[in-house]
């Protein structure tokens, strides 16, 4: 498990009823037209009590995934940029001062998969 000083990156999920959904019939969970997912992302150092009751916990000292419950396919990188993506301004202060270099790093490739798409979407269309 991470040691006390290791910086971690905890991801809780929520499951609850959409607005308007008539939680009093039977089966409505089911249904997952009638559900919305919230996410809650804590940056600590070491790791709580609760944490034991989160989906994702990322060790951004060790650059490891120390559990993944959501899809246990995907590595660090791929969800450190799902992350950075949503909660940039929380990671950006902690990785400059943690691992500058891998944070530039991951920077670039994340340019350079915008300018990937960037460039589909401006590309001309061929008439055939």
């Amino acid at each position: 498990m991470a040691k006390p000083k290791d910086i971690n990156l905890v991801a809780f999920y929520y499951t609850k009823p959409k607005a308007g959904v008539d939680t009093t019939k039977a089966g409505w969970m089911k249904n997952p037209d009638n559900l919305r997912y919230d996410e809650r992302v804590e940056i600590t150092r070491g790791l709580k009590k609760d944490s034991a009751h989160s989906k994702v916990i990322m060790n951004l000292s060790t650059k490891t995934i120390a559990k993944n419950t959501i899809n246990s396919d995907n590595s660090f990188d791929e969800m450190f940029k799902y992350f950075f993506k949503g909660y940039h301004q929380y990671i950006t202060t902690v990785m400059t001062q943690l691992d500058a270099e891998y944070f530039n790093k991951m920077l670039d490739e994340m340019q350079a998969e915008f300018d990937a798409e960037e460039s589909k979407v401006d590309a001309p269309v061929q008439a055939e």
